[in-house]
């Protein structure tokens, strides 16, 4: 029986230490956090905040909802962080109220704040990209050198290139104009520069994109065509993006990101406004276009 006794009063023991540790008033109150702020981005919203310099926060939890989905959150970091980033949000969901808590070691709150912000639109995603398969023959240039023709952009063969005139002078900017074949809703492109040292390569493109393109009302692959006499405005091109710096190693490929258009289109126009040796023309060896798929959630 004494034996008994003393297990319980053993056990009893234990457990009021246990739960002296785990009094939440043992540990201080929590140190509140300063500059709360909220910066939005594309799809998502960053709190930030200055932490204390005690320990005594011990993780701060953020509250929210959306309206939109009808699911609210629960989001917490430890004391270390200083900012969360809210991710998988659309502009379209509007403003989003924020609470923002701080707590101790036992999980006693401490100051809550209020802030609210909305997202900017969220960026496209894309799929795989895939190969076009470019027909040579519906490749057109305004500085067409008939040795050395379009055709062979899509040969294959590095050491077969493409070389715009250079021995009649023919004003930059120098025209590709591309039929992809099928309308696209996002490209990437891949160049490779030729394989002699002398060669001159594209360095600055813009890049336009248009519903339909007529060769004998712009170039036919025969006539060439000074550029500052051009207005390709007049064919109903829209502008997507300019690159710019592209490399002049002799057999160099530059790879592009992929590039979302500002609409499913058929035709894509490079025009070449500056070349990496600075001359009035340029030499290609190979070029290849690929479609990526695009999903845009907004």
């Amino acid at each position: 029986m004494k034996k008994i006794l003393m297990a319980m009063y053993l056990i009893g023991g234990l457990a009021m230490l246990f739960s002296c540790n785990d009094d939440s008033s043992s540990y201080p109150t929590p140190s509140d956090i300063d500059n709360l702020k909220a910066t939005p981005g594309p799809g998502q919203i960053t709190l930030s905040w200055t932490t204390p310099a005690d320990e005594n926060l011990y993780y701060v939890q953020v509250e929210y909802s959306i309206e939109a989905t009808g699911k609210s959150y629960r989001k917490q970091v430890s004391q270390y962080a200083s900012e969360l980033v809210i991710d998988n949000l659309l502009q379209k969901y509007g403003e989003i109220d924020f609470t923002v808590q701080v707590f101790n070691r036992g999980n006693t709150a401490g100051p809550s704040h209020q802030i609210t912000a909305q997202a900017e639109k969220a960026s496209p995603t894309f799929g795989t990209p895939v190969k076009l398969a470019l027909d040579g023959k519906k490749i057109w240039t305004n500085a067409p050198f008939p040795t050395r023709p379009v055709t062979a952009l899509v040969d294959g063969d590095i050491t077969n290139f493409f070389h715009s005139q250079w021995q009649t002078t023919v004003a930059m900017p120098h025209y590709l104009v591309i039929d992809l074949g099928e309308e696209v809703s996002a490209i990437k492109f891949r160049s490779t520069n030729t394989n002699r040292l002398a060669d001159s390569s594209w360095k600055t493109i813009n890049l336009y994109t248009s519903d339909d393109y007529n060769p004998a009302q712009w170039f036919d692959g025969v006539k060439f065509i000074n550029g500052d006499s051009v207005d390709i405005s007049q064919a109903g091109t829209h502008k997507e993006t300019t690159l710019t710096e592209l490399p002049d190693g002799t057999s160099e490929v530059y790879n592009s990101e992929i590039i979302p258009l500002s609409k499913p289109s058929r035709y894509l126009w490079f025009e070449v406004t500056e070349t990496t040796k600075g001359t009035s023309y340029f030499a290609l060896g190979e070029l290849e276009i690929y479609k990526c798929s695009m999903v845009v959630p907004e």
